[in-house]
């Protein structure tokens, strides 16, 4: 399930919509019905499996990573200001500012890619 969303803004009710989705499946291969209503960190701990957004969150800051050096067309294309402003109301979520809101949330800089041993220890959110 976490393929290709290194890439993609998710909304809260989005990621929580894959979450229901993830433990579905969970509790299939478990053989567990919901009516013998076991808690989902339960069900988690069982198979030892992370939340699934900490996993996504690690995926799109790791996704940072891949494009740190300073000449790579990726670091570019994300940092680029496009000219002109947005449009009224409410501004849709961007890529970046998905990873700067979780940047602040994990306490990394981008001044921090440049170590990477470092820099994957203080990302890690999911799986140890």
């Amino acid at each position: 399930m976490l393929y290709g969303l290194e890439t993609v803004a998710l909304s809260k009710r989005q990621e929580v919509e894959l979450e229901v989705a993830e433990l579905k499946m969970l509790r299939f291969s478990l053989g567990v019905m919901k009516i013998e209503r076991i808690t989902k960190e339960f069900i988690r701990g069982t198979v030892h499996v992370g939340r699934f957004g900490d996993e996504v969150e690690g995926g799109e800051i790791e996704m940072i990573l891949t494009c740190a050096e300073k000449r790579h067309i990726g670091r570019r294309m994300l940092r680029m200001e496009l000219p002109g402003s947005r449009k009224r109301g409410r501004p849709r979520r961007r890529f970046m500012d998905v990873v700067k809101e979780d940047m602040h949330v994990v306490g990394v800089t981008e001044a921090d890619v440049e170590d990477r041993g470092l820099w994957r220890r203080m990302i890690r959110c999911g799986d140890p």
